[in-house]
C-alpha cells in the first residue's frame, strides 16, 4: 500500500514524477475545452467582488496572494459556489476530485519555496490570465521550471518543494484543482481528513509555538487525532457526498 506524504513531516523525498504526463490525467482536456467559459465567470465575480486573501497555516507574511475556493477536500463552499454554477459543473463531472480553487497572484508577488500539503494527487493548473513567459511569471518545482499559457493546463506533484512568482505589472490567474491519484482513491475520506488535519496542526503551531517541540511519536499522535476529527466533520456535513 503506497504511503501518503503530508507536508508536516518535513521535505519530500520520495522517487516520484514531478510533472505528470497528461495521458494520467484525462481530465486536463475537458477544462482546456471550457476554460474561457471559467475565464468569463471568474471576470463576472471580480467585478462585484474583491478576492480573498488565500488561507496561509505557517507563520510567513504573503502579499498579494488572493483566492475564491469552491471545495477543499472535499469540503464545498456553497456561497462561493453559486457565483460559478458552470465552472462548478465542470469541476464536479471530474472524478476523484478533492479541491479546487481560482487563484490570483498579483503583480511583483511570490510564493516562498514550500512543501505542498500531500503526494496523494494531482495537483492541477489551468491558465487564464497569464502575463508573461515563465521567466517572468512561473512556477518552479522540484528544481523544474514552467509557465503557464493560457487555456493549457498541466499537473505536477505539489508535494515537491516549489515557488511561485510574477514579475510582471499584470495579476496571473489560474484555475487550481486536485484529484486522486489511482493508488490512494479507496482512502479519499481517509486522506481528505488527514490533510485537513495537518492544516489545523500546522495551524496550531503557528499559533502555539511550543507545540513545535513536541516528540515526534506525540506529534503524529495529535496529527492522527485532528485527522480523525476532520474525517468526521466531512461525513457530517457534505464532504463525503
Amino acid at each position: 500500500m503506497s504511503r501518503p506524504y503530508f507536508r508536516i513531516y518535513g521535505d519530500y523525498r520520495e522517487p516520484a514524477p514531478v510533472f505528470y504526463a497528461r495521458a494520467e490525467c484525462p481530465w486536463l482536456d475537458q477544462v482546456e475545452r471550457h476554460w474561457t467559459t471559467i475565464r468569463d465567470e471568474y471576470a463576472a465575480h471580480v467585478a462585484r467582488h474583491r478576492l480573498r486573501e488565500s488561507f496561509v497555516p505557517d507563520d510567513v507574511e504573503i502579499h498579494g496572494w488572493r483566492s475564491v475556493n469552491f471545495v477543499t477536500y472535499r469540503h464545498w463552499y456553497r456561497h462561493n459556489c453559486a457565483h460559478f454554477p458552470r465552472t462548478v459543473a465542470l469541476l464536479r463531472a471530474i472524478p476523484h476530485l478533492t479541491s479546487a480553487f481560482i487563484n490570483l497572484l498579483e503583480p511583483q508577488a511570490r510564493l516562498p519555496p514550500h512543501n505542498g500539503d500531500t503526494n496523494a494527487t494531482y495537483r492541477c493548473h489551468l491558465g487564464l490570465v497569464v502575463p508573461g513567459d515563465a521567466d517572468a511569471c512561473g512556477l518552479e518545482v522540484g528544481g523544474q521550471r514552467r509557465g503557464w499559457r493560457e487555456g493549457e493546463a498541466f499537473a505536477f506533484n505539489e508535494a515537491y518543494r516549489h515557488r511561485v512568482w510574477n514579475d510582471t505589472d499584470r495579476d496571473r490567474v489560474v484555475m487550481v484543482f486536485d484529484v486522486l491519484r489511482p493508488e490512494f482513491r479507496d482512502r479519499s475520506l481517509a486522506i481528505c481528513g488527514d490533510v485537513l488535519g495537518a492544516m489545523t496542526l500546522t495551524m496550531l503551531e503557528t499559533r502555539l509555538p511550543p507545540l513545535r517541540r513536541l516528540p515526534a511519536t506525540a506529534r503524529r499522535g495529535l496529527h492522527r487525532l485532528l485527522g480523525l476529527g476532520a474525517r468526521a466533520a466531512l461525513v457530517l456535513g457534505d464532504g463525503a457526498r
